[in-house]
């Protein structure tokens, strides 16, 4: 994607095989995403990261190489936006895992964006029963997106398809101004009275993503 002239960009520096010729280049990739290469002559802006946050960023490559380097990886503990813990579709769908260490209270949009693609990479690294390509294709009819490694396919997928990015987007709706219309936008389809009472433990959610597939996470979208 082309930067406009005198244009500024917020994002973390990441490396990916380009799609056109396979080649390794090194860009920005934006909250939202999106990667930008850098060339020659392109003017950057060192800024320090997040102590809290540097584990689980959301540069999405250093979140999946922390995922993938299991021996190494912090212990985790789960979280979901409070106002879905009583629902377990809506608990699957929002609810994710982050840093043991990390007092929820500052917990913020880009550690659950990290933890988000964490989340989709892992759901098909351990696909076992299907070609991800055929869920893929019955989902969303893009079966082209399933090529690569796991972290590949789930880059591609947040980059192309506007119902992955969704959850997203309405977590940090929620999180930015927790109005009634961004939590009710949160928790549908599944009106707030109709919710059980009774929230599920860490330990239940926990058990509840360990058991997730990928084909059931993208029915919840």
């Amino acid at each position: 994607m082309k930067i406009e002239k005198d244009s500024a960009l917020t994002g973390t520096v990441t490396s990916r095989k380009c799609p056109t010729c396979g080649h390794h280049e090194i860009g920005i990739t934006t909250q939202e995403g999106v990667f930008y290469p850098l060339r020659p002559g392109t003017r950057v802006q060192v800024l320090p990261a997040q102590p809290e946050q540097a584990p689980l960023s959301d540069e999405p490559s250093a979140s999946f190489a922390a995922y993938k380097q299991k021996d190494t990886r912090p212990e985790q503990r789960p979280w979901v936006p409070e106002p879905v813990k009583s629902d377990r579709s809506l608990r699957l769908k929002y609810g994710v895992m982050v840093r043991a260490s990390l007092d929820f209270s500052h917990m913020n949009s880009d550690i659950f964006q990290a933890a988000y693609l964490e989340k989709l990479g892992a759901l098909i690294e351990k696909e076992v029963d299907s070609p991800i390509a055929v869920i893929l294709d019955q989902f969303f009819n893009s079966p082209h997106l399933a090529a690569g490694d796991p972290w590949e396919i789930a880059l591609a997928m947040w980059q192309d398809l506007e119902e992955i990015r969704q959850p997203v987007v309405l977590v940090k709706a929620w999180m930015k101004d927790p109005t009634e219309e961004n939590l009710q936008k949160l928790l549908q389809p599944t009106p707030n009275k109709s919710m059980p009472e009774k929230p599920a433990t860490d330990a239940e959610l926990e058990k509840e993503l360990e058991q997730l597939t990928l084909s059931e996470f993208l029915s919840l979208l």
